[in-house]
């Protein structure tokens, strides 16, 4: 596992996703969700009462995740399942990877596991740990933001340049 210095902690393209899915190359959501790894609710710093999760519970392909208030709901869990040096984070409820288009500002999204690097993740996150962590992207070198920084419910998780504020630091509690 890739172990990156704290403070620096923290997708091919969409076509080339699509296409490995469809030609069936890589993980299907059951067997990215069976590796090992732990399942945990992740909070920004930021605004640590709300929580990561997939809009609106759907399963659908390129599903935005957004944050929201604390709920139970399974579509607020995510695996991290140790691949290539980091993770894939899966979410529980729809089985497929947190995946990034490498574009400064776009919304992340969830999308079938296949092993690209736009669905590869670098962070030394675990659960319970009391220290937030950002949560960087193998592919763009982005990382995982809270948009704007916004405080609000349903505020955008994108990706974003460094700039070590409490909007690119995670907590993970335990799921």
């Amino acid at each position: 596992m890739k172990i990156l210095p704290r403070a620096a902690t923290v997708l091919a393209a969409a076509t080339t996703i699509a296409a490995a899915a469809l030609l069936g190359l890589g993980a299907t959501p059951a067997s990215a969700a069976s590796g090992s790894g732990f399942a945990v609710r992740v909070a920004p710093l930021s605004n640590p009462l709300l929580t990561v999760e997939v809009r609106g519970a759907s399963q659908d392909w390129g599903a935005s995740v957004d944050q929201w208030t604390l709920n139970g709901g399974s579509n607020q869990v995510w695996t991290f399942s140790p691949v290539n040096g980091g993770f894939q984070i899966i979410n529980r409820n729809s089985g497929q990877c947190l995946t990034t288009d490498g574009v400064a500002g776009s919304t992340v999204y969830q999308f079938p596991c296949v092993g690209a690097t736009t669905q590869t993740w670098w962070t030394s996150i675990t659960p319970g740990n009391t220290v937030a962590y950002s949560i960087q992207s193998a592919y763009s070198g982005l990382y995982l933001d809270v948009n704007g920084g916004s405080p609000w419910q349903g505020a955008a998780i994108d990706t974003w340049y460094w700039n070590g504020g409490s909007n690119q630091y995670f907590l993970a509690t335990s799921a």
